[in-house]
């Protein structure tokens, strides 16, 4: 039986390519690159392997076979297209706001490393859009928790997840609505000025220009540094919460003491390790 030519091949598997068959694609492309490892249609063939499994949503095997393209032609001029679809391989698995979110954090690294490695490529806008959609997801699945502590009256754990959404997704629609859930968390517990601070954080986004007409003209809207009390509310935030971890661990002393907590801040966060517990 005669041997097929690469170009033979390589013309059988893009017919099948073609016709959206990808598994036998994919099987006609690794026949050519055991027969001509070396031959010019090879990188292609990689590639097509790759992004054909992507394609027939086999993402666990899309993954592999964009990693060995990428180990394979470290220099490639498709490795932005590469980065985008390991990013939208993990993307597509993205699962809802109320379980785990650790494929979205994958994505959104690979969308970032799209943008700060390849920003001149055509895939480096696609990314910053994919990116700022894992970041709302992050921060939606982060203020679910929040609420779900808030419905148990779980004021400590409520607060600092809060915290997170605005202090690591701050231009979020998240963000927003952290916001307000902590200026009511901070005027139930008597931090008036905390309390202040989150109502003039808040205040600032509602003001501001819809997320849309930001994104139409390229730009970020979120206040600056110099006049967002967001940055001073964080700030005096992540200080409250580590005087409560040592009041907790005073109160935790004091009950093996069989001491009784000595303030009235002693005794709320003691029922807060209650409700925990």
């Amino acid at each position: 039986m005669r041997r097929l030519s690469a170009k033979e091949y390589y013309t059988e598997a893009s017919d099948y390519y073609n016709r959206e068959d990808f598994i036998t694609a994919g099987e006609k492309y690794q026949e050519l690159l055991d027969q001509y490892p070396l031959n010019p249609y090879a990188e292609e063939a990689q590639l097509k392997i790759a992004y054909g499994r992507y394609l027939d949503r086999k993402f666990a095997d899309a993954l592999t076979g964009f990693s060995d393209f990428e180990r394979t032609y470290p220099t490639s001029s498709h490795l932005p297209f590469v980065q985008y679809y390991r990013g939208m391989s993990y993307l597509d698995q993205m699962r809802s706001i109320d379980r785990d979110q650790s494929v979205t954090e994958k994505a959104n690294d690979f969308f970032r490393a799209v943008s700060g490695r390849f920003g001149d490529s055509s895939f480096a806008l696609l990314a910053e859009q994919k990116s700022r959609s894992c970041r709302e997801s992050l921060a939606e699945h982060e203020l679910y928790v929040a609420e779900f502590h808030m419905k148990r009256f779980a004021l400590l754990p409520a607060k600092s997840r809060l915290r997170r959404v605005v202090e690591e997704y701050p231009e979020t629609d998240a963000a927003t609505k952290a916001l307000g859930h902590l200026q009511e968390i901070l005027e139930d517990i008597n931090k008036k000025s905390l309390a202040e601070l989150a109502g003039k954080a808040l205040a600032a986004r509602k003001a501001a220009k819809p997320a849309s007409a930001d994104a139409a003209t390229g730009t970020d809207n979120t206040p600056p540094p110099e006049v967002d009390p967001l940055l001073a509310l964080v700030t005096q935030l992540k200080k409250q919460e580590e005087e409560d971890r040592k009041v907790v661990f005073q109160s935790s002393e004091s009950e093996k003491k069989d001491t009784p907590p000595q303030t009235p801040t002693q005794r709320a966060l003691q029922k807060e390790i209650e409700k925990r517990e």
